[in-house]
């Protein structure tokens, strides 16, 4: 689900450009910027995700990005501000930035030696399903009355509620886990 939601995310404003612009009354640099800032998010949440998930541990750091999709999703959904929406961007690109780097190492931690490679290609399989979904979802949403831009953007939010409550389920990377035992052992 990391995947298919980082996928997700940053194809889905790809339909909404016509909306935002109009919503909003922006500038062709603002249109540039607001579709854009996305990377800036993905870029400290890619700095900080592998620090904190040596601290923190991978799944406590996907169960945040599956937050930040959410609150992502929901807050360009219902935003009335240009700063406000490029906030909710910056915060998806966050998630985004911390799926693309722990999505593949916590599966490549868990997974069984032998569906390692496959279990890690799922994943980016998935990336290009949330893309192509993105644009599907899109493509159907586009003709609703009003604010159809809001439906295209809030919509990630199912899959990224579904995510967040699905890794409660999942266990803690047993890598980690040693890791932290290690610690603990060299300190006492």
């Amino acid at each position: 689900m990391g995947g298919f939601l980082l996928g997700f995310d940053s194809a889905v404003i790809s339909g909404a450009v016509n909306g935002i612009r109009t919503y909003f009354e922006m500038s062709d640099w603002q249109l540039g910027f607001s579709v854009g800032c996305l990377i800036f998010g993905a870029m400290a949440g890619n700095l900080l995700a592998g620090p904190l998930s040596d601290r923190f541990g991978r799944k406590k750091l996907l169960i945040i990005t599956a937050m930040l999709f959410t609150i992502s999703a929901l807050w360009s959904a219902t935003a009335t501000t240009y700063v406000t929406f490029v906030i909710a961007r910056i915060i998806g690109g966050v998630g985004i930035g911390g799926a693309i780097l722990i999505a593949p190492i916590y599966i490549a931690e868990i997974a069984p030696p032998k569906l390692r490679g496959s279990l890690v290609s799922l994943n980016q399989l998935n990336i290009v399903l949330g893309i192509s979904v993105a644009y599907f979802s899109n493509y159907f949403l586009i003709n609703l009355e009003g604010e159809s831009w809001r439906w295209m953007l809030g919509v990630e939010a199912i899959p990224a509620l579904i995510y967040f409550l699905t890794l409660f389920t999942v266990p803690r990377s047993p890598r980690w886990l040693i890791l932290k035992l290690n610690k603990v052992r060299l300190s006492s």
